[in-house]
């Protein structure tokens, strides 16, 4: 952070309170920015971090009594156009891009083109590249954004932001930036934002990831219930802290016992083989929790979608039960009881459109004697197991798109519960996820143990492998190149032992 910036506050939020009908979403926040400084803002869903950002971006007007000030300058509260003219910028999780556009067309939505009477596509471009090379940035910008990966469309959005509008004296807010994209891309996000924060923009990082904020945070606040509960410099806090001012629990409360494993094998392959796996072998018993770690390429990433069928072996084995597969498709994959969380649950696990009914029951419908579906039958069985998750809001006949990541998850774990699967198969399952979701997933995955399923969690999040598996098996080169349990699994260990086939000898 830069020390000349660090003396001056880009953003002081000062007794900030939002009261809806039947619920209070702030009660007296106060949140302080310096320029120059990357500030974490944590909480679970329904803390009050949607509702203060959308206050500071003018959707919302406050109730009476609170104050915000920009660099010493009152802000106007309630007004999208004061806070635009004050400096600050919002990155929300919808980007706001058009994917049919190319980045020079996308950068210029909500500004305007470089010239002002006749448009040259030579210097539009020249301007948009001259704009991502000065933010570090190497992105081709004829590309269609609907082609480009997920970080650079993210990047994309944020140099939308800043361009020409942010600098020394203003505010940039990400919320959930990294929602979306896999663990391998966001160190070139993490790039961008440091690169923002370094010359004097107060950065305000909304996020569900602990590891984010000491990866990137100078400081880091945390709400919950409306109020701010915790605000300290990163050095001074640490992983098990946060967690217990974001859940109100101590630390023990939030990750469940682990099952004692049964004797019995449930799941076991031999010699899998995919484009990024080789000849990788392990077995998982009954009521056992195996993580799968490993850094991007190891293989780690194919390792859930070939146990559900969803990418085609190259060759291999699989056996279940008593049951040998040599080939796996997903339809096959469901019958012999096999629940899949994909990484990317919005495109690959739900129907956005449909019900949260729809998307729980969707495997398995219930029907009446006469082959005619009950709605209201199924409506009662759904109501059921979004008690049982503890989905928010409970309401089977919600639109499934307008869930929090949290509860979409929640969902699609209760629907696999719900047909009675016997091999949990999960790839990131957290991701995204904020931390009092993450809780109720773990309980469930441990309470699917106990009743003897085989749990396999393939994730980046070393913490929450060395928390909740049994045991770890890290990649190498598509191989399993080393095994952690009891004492020695450790999230540092896991890392080190993930790292080491990445460093030469």
């Amino acid at each position: 952070m830069n020390d000349a910036a660090s003396a001056s506050e880009g953003l002081v939020v000062r007794g900030l309170s939002k009261t809806f009908p039947g619920q209070v979403a702030l009660a007296g926040v106060g949140l302080r920015l310096r320029a120059g400084e990357v500030h974490a803002l944590l909480g679970q869903n329904g803390s009050g971090k949607s509702t203060l950002i959308k206050i500071l971006a003018g959707v919302y007007q406050p109730d009476p009594g609170g104050t915000v000030t920009v660099n010493g300058a009152s802000l106007a509260l309630g007004s999208a156009v004061a806070a635009h003219h004050a400096g600050l910028r919002f990155i929300h999780q919808d980007l706001g891009l058009v994917p049919t556009l190319d980045v020079v067309d996308n950068l210029a939505l909500g500004q305007r083109y470089q010239a002002r009477w006749w448009l040259s596509a030579r210097r539009e471009a020249a301007a948009a590249r001259e704009l991502l090379a000065d933010l570090d940035a190497g992105i081709d910008v004829g590309a269609l954004v609907g082609r480009l990966s997920a970080a650079e469309r993210t990047i994309v959005a944020v140099a939308r932001a800043v361009r020409g509008g942010v600098s020394s004296s203003g505010v940039l807010v990400l919320d959930e930036p990294t929602a979306s994209l896999p663990a391998a891309e966001t160190g070139r996000l993490f790039r961008l934002v440091r690169t923002v924060a370094e010359r004097g923009t107060a950065v305000l990082y909304v996020t569900h990831r602990i590891s984010e904020v000491f990866a990137l945070a100078d400081r880091v606040t945390v709400l919950r219930d409306g109020h701010a509960v915790l605000s300290a410099p990163v050095g001074e806090v640490s992983h098990d802290l946060l967690v217990e001012h974001i859940v109100g629990r101590p630390i023990e409360e939030f990750y469940p016992q682990v099952p004692v494993p049964g004797a019995d094998i449930a799941l076991a392959v031999r010699d899998l083989a995919t484009a990024r796996l080789r000849e990788l072998s392990f077995a998982v018993h009954r009521g056992e929790i195996v993580g799968v770690a490993g850094i991007s390429g190891s293989g780690r990433e194919d390792v859930a979608p070939a146990l559900a069928g969803a990418i085609p072996w190259a060759g291999g084995q699989m056996t279940l039960g008593e049951r040998v597969i040599g080939r796996l498709d997903p339809a096959v994959a469901i019958s012999l009881g096999i629940a899949y969380l994909p990484h990317d649950r919005k495109r690959e696990s739900a129907i956005p459109a449909f019900t949260v009914r729809e998307n729980l029951t969707l495997p398995r419908l219930r029907t009446t004697r006469g082959g005619w579906l009950s709605l209201r039958q199924e409506r009662a069985d759904a109501e059921c197991w979004l008690d049982r998750l503890a989905v928010r809001p409970a309401d089977a006949e919600r639109v499934f798109a307008t869930l929090s990541g949290g509860n979409q998850q929640k969902v699609v774990l209760a629907r696999w519960m719900r047909c009675g699967a016997t091999a949990f198969v999960l790839d990131e399952p957290t991701q995204g996820v904020d931390v009092g979701a993450k809780s109720m997933i773990y309980q469930s995955l441990t309470e699917a143990a106990r009743q003897g399923a085989a749990v396999i969690v393939a994730s980046s999040d070393n913490e929450e492998l060395a928390r909740l598996c049994d045991r770890v098996i890290v990649l190498h080169d598509g191989r399993a190149g080393a095994e952690l349990h009891g004492s020695a699994l450790t999230a540092d260990s896991i890392a080190r032992q993930a790292l080491a086939a990445a460093v030469p000898a």
